[in-house]
């Protein structure tokens, strides 16, 4: 029997309003023999239907045999659809939820497609709400890409699921293959997905690149004011600088006329500096090819260094233990082009002599200044020729052994003596250090530098004193050896007589030449009092900035420095020039 409908339309399956059931000969819209009860009168209202494949089931609202206005599809695999239908297919707002991905999309449809406003969750909470087209992102959104301790934020212009246009890039903290990572953000154009055209990058250490950029690195014109103060402004190739500075380069000037006349020395890598003279060190940043790189706010240390000489002891465990625990307070050593390390030695710009106070090198080395003068000394007393002669040197010889052991009995009083004075008058003045300079057009310069005198104790001269005290005790000891040897035979009278007569004038001029010593000690001293000790000290320059631009450190430069007494033309050029 058939059941009619309005609209000619059929309906197949339970009697409806108490009437059989029947086969219908014409079916619905998209309906088959397979659909289930309740289906709404005259085919609209709400309604579920079961696809002839079984994959989908709609439940919702139906209007005239078709699907129309809120409705559910599901299907078999766990994904499904809610929101609005219109004339049967998936338009409008509505929710949909991806089995396979775990994803579910919030928003405006169209031919069940998404496309319009919307928002889409994925599975590990990253979440992108902005403009669809076609399923793809495109135009205006928001971009939330969760990690495991931060997130990444993009804000801008898509174009078929990728960033191209205007945005704006908040950087997550894992560090990516461009080298941003978690607090970098980048303001300016991009191109599938990539960082193209004009922009900044503001880094998370504070740095700041504004200019040009290509296949997501720095390419072309622009400026990198870093962290550490330096400033670049050129051309970048690949994410670099396309010319950059590798190494540092010592000018030296000592500013003296004198010296300036004498010939060039070969080796330029020693140059001789004068106590009381100022000098001057410049610097230069210098590429592989030696152009100059005009690096600006790059910070360069200069230090001193005189040689590290390693602790000394006796064999003995408590100056083992001493030298142990003074090694670890001490200043690392620092290598050297020349052969061996160097400690850092005091230097400033801040000392200020007079032509007066600048040592003259006569008063080093006139004899006649001393307190004592050798030509004053007791003249050698010549002995009779008598059969007594062996008997007069023998006595002769006690009474030099004698002299000779009170004269180290009086140099020990006299350096026992002077000890506690030492002690008293060792208040060598201390002046501030030089600070670190920033290039400024890939140079920078320090003017009137000094080397102040060495602090009390400083362990590089003890330590050089001492090895120079046990050498000289050692030659000490080979010669007491040799002379010790006793010779083959009987010696004659005047061999014996000779013998004497050198011992005695050795003696003598021992004794005249430690007194003539002991005052150019003094005097030595009370020079170094007020300059650096003599010798040869080791002038570094070193790239220092902090952190290094682009994660690189240019190579330290070194120049061996004599220091030596002002030459003695030097106060009298000096003197005239000040008339």
């Amino acid at each position: 029997m058939e059941l009619k409908l309005f609209r000619s339309n059929t309906y197949a399956g339970e009697k409806f309003r108490d009437k059989r059931n029947a086969r219908p000969l014409r079916q619905i819209s998209e309906r088959k023999e397979h659909s289930v009860n309740p289906f709404p009168k005259r085919g609209s209202g709400h309604g579920i239907y079961q696809y002839e494949n079984k994959y989908f089931r709609y439940e919702g609202q139906w209007r005239n045999g078709t699907k129309h206005g809120h409705g559910k599809l599901q299907m078999a695999d766990g994904s499904y659809y809610e929101g609005t239908f219109s004339n049967g297919e998936i338009d409008g707002k509505g929710m949909r939820f991806f089995s396979q991905t775990g994803s579910k999309y919030t928003g405006q449809f169209v031919k069940g497609e998404l496309h319009g406003r919307g928002t889409m969750v994925y599975t590990d909470g990253s979440m992108y709400e902005g403009e669809w087209y076609r399923n793809r992102k495109h135009g205006y959104g928001i971009m939330k890409t969760l990690g495991s301790n931060s997130s990444e934020v993009y804000e801008g212009s898509y174009d078929k699921n990728m960033k191209h246009g205007v945005g704006t890039m908040m950087y997550a903290k894992k560090i990516r293959s461009d080298g941003c990572r978690n607090g970098d953000r980048y303001e300016g154009m991009w191109v599938n997905d990539m960082r193209e055209g004009r922009g900044i990058l503001y880094s998370n250490d504070g740095s700041v690149y504004e200019g040009n950029f290509q296949g997501d690195s720095f390419s072309g014109r622009g400026v990198m004011h870093h962290i550490s103060g330096l400033i670049y402004d050129g051309l970048w190739v690949n994410g670099f600088p396309e010319i950059m500075a590798t190494k540092l380069k010592i000018s030296f000037d000592n500013n003296s006329e004198i010296d300036k006349k004498k010939k060039s020395p070969k080796d330029k890598t020693k140059v001789s500096i004068f106590q009381g003279i100022g000098f001057t060190v410049s610097v230069e940043c210098l590429n592989e090819s030696n152009r100059v790189i005009l690096d600006q706010g790059r910070e360069i240390r200069l230090t001193v260094g005189f040689r590290y000489y390693p602790p000394v002891s006796d064999n003995e465990k408590e100056d083992a233990l001493f030298d142990m625990i003074e090694d670890d307070v001490e200043e690392k050593p620092i290598e050297t082009p020349f052969g061996y390390s160097v400690v850092p030695y005091p230097i400033t710009d801040q000392i200020n002599f007079s032509v007066e106070d600048i040592p003259d090198d006569d008063e080093q080395d006139d004899p006649s200044k001393s307190p004592t003068d050798p030509s004053q000394g007791p003249t050698a007393e010549s002995g009779d020729e008598s059969s007594d002669e062996k008997q007069e040197n023998t006595e002769n010889d006690k009474e030099e052994n004698s002299e000779e052991k009170d004269e180290e009995d009086k140099a020990e009083g006299d350096e026992n003596d002077e000890s506690p004075d030492m002690e008293k008058e060792n208040t060598v003045p201390q002046f501030p250090p030089i600070t670190t300079l920033r290039t400024k057009d890939g140079l920078c310069k320090w003017d009137d530098l000094h080397l102040t005198p060495a602090p009390p104790k400083y362990r590089p001269f003890e330590r050089m004193e001492e090895q120079e005290r046990l050498k000289s005790q050692s030659k000490n000891r080979s010669r007491s050896k040799e002379l010790s040897t006793p010779s083959m035979g009987r010696p004659s009278v005047s061999d014996i007589r000779e013998q004497g007569s050198r011992r005695r004038s050795s003696i003598k001029n021992t004794t005249h030449s430690s007194m003539f010593d002991k005052f150019r000690m003094k005097k030595q001293k009370a020079l170094e009092e007020k300059f650096a000790k003599l010798g040869e000290y080791v002038l570094i320059v070193e790239d220092v900035t902090n952190p290094p631009f682009m994660n690189r450190r240019l190579e330290p430069d070194f120049l061996l420095m004599k220091l030596k007494q002002p030459p003695k033309e030097f106060k009298r050029e000096s003197k005239k020039s000040r008339k």
